[in-house]
């Protein structure tokens, strides 16, 4: 179910950083370097929540998406544009989404040790 939740609000947040980077940002001086994090992150948010459907566990990549998208979001709220709130709104949830995939990616041996993919 965790894993569900991460594929449906990457895709969600990478709808919400196209429509941004394509719609909300015509014309780059109006985003200047959060037009290309947008970019970036709506790329890193495919590739984490295609790997997740494909049932592939990789804390690390969930840490790296986590981490992009907070700063992409922070930058996102501080523009005057709606597609840029909706951008903002989707990252914040792509990344706590990611932060529990990321804590949940170990799965326990039979020494109660934790072991990660």
């Amino acid at each position: 179910m965790i894993y569900k939740e991460c594929i449906d609000k990457c895709f969600d947040a990478v709808k919400a950083c196209d429509r941004c980077s394509e719609e909300g940002c015509k014309v780059k001086e109006e985003c200047g370097k959060t037009h290309h994090k947008t970019i970036i992150c709506s790329e890193v948010c495919l590739l984490v929540g295609r790997l997740t459907a494909k049932g592939i566990c990789c804390k690390e990549l969930y840490e790296l998406c986590a981490k992009l998208c907070d700063e992409c979001s922070n930058d996102c709220c501080k523009l005057e544009h709606p597609h840029a709130k909706c951008c903002s709104e989707a990252l914040k949830a792509c990344s706590e989404a990611c932060r529990k995939c990321s804590a949940e990616c170990c799965t326990t041996d039979d020494k109660d040790k934790k072991v990660c993919s």
